[in-house]
């Protein structure tokens, strides 16, 4: 009969223990944690077109109005080539309006501002006063799961899942040795 005699020693029972409590307990000194104000913000950039995205417009202004409490940002006028940016724009769902010499122009569907990302959003103005959106998150890739490497994680990781469910629900033949 084997004896299992590692457990039994005190030192190394007060080591894992202490071990367990450690990754347990949060240490204050090692948080990086940034003011709330800071953390809670991000930015939205892209230019301003005419209709098609044929030509660029200059000397528009871009609002956007937050939806749960009505506050609003303002780019400065765009540059000659049709470019904006509203930085410290604090995380949540908003409107998105131009305002040119033509008359006004406004999104027909809403724009999520995620902190810390600086999103991209170009828009085109049509005909009775809509605007027309193309836009990104800023980064100029695609998200891990849409490329190839994050399909084939999917596929491995669901062949894993199936073969651990197939390995503890498949019949066990009884052993004649106990």
């Amino acid at each position: 009969m084997l004896k299992v005699t590692s457990f039994r020693s005190r030192s190394l029972a007060g080591g894992l223990i202490a071990a367990f409590v450690l990754l347990l307990m949060p240490l204050p000194s090692f948080s990086q944690e940034q003011p709330q104000s800071y953390a809670r913000q991000g930015s939205l950039q892209g230019n301003v077109y005419s209709e098609g995205m044929r030509s660029r417009v200059t000397n528009a202004v871009v609002k956007l109005r937050n939806l749960n409490n009505q506050k609003e940002y303002t780019s400065q006028p765009t540059d000659a080539k049709g470019g904006y940016k509203i930085l410290g724009v604090e995380e949540g769902w908003y409107t998105l309006g131009v305002s040119t010499a033509a008359g006004d122009f406004n999104l027909n569907y809403g724009v999520y501002v995620k902190a810390g990302v600086a999103a991209k959003l170009s828009v085109a103005m049509l005909p009775g006063g809509m605007l027309e959106g193309k836009g990104g998150n800023g980064s100029g890739k695609k998200g891990f799961f849409k490329t190839p490497a994050g399909i084939l994680t999917i596929v491995a990781l669901g062949a894993g899942v199936g073969f651990g469910v197939y390995e503890l629900t498949k019949e066990k033949e009884a052993s004649p040795v106990r």
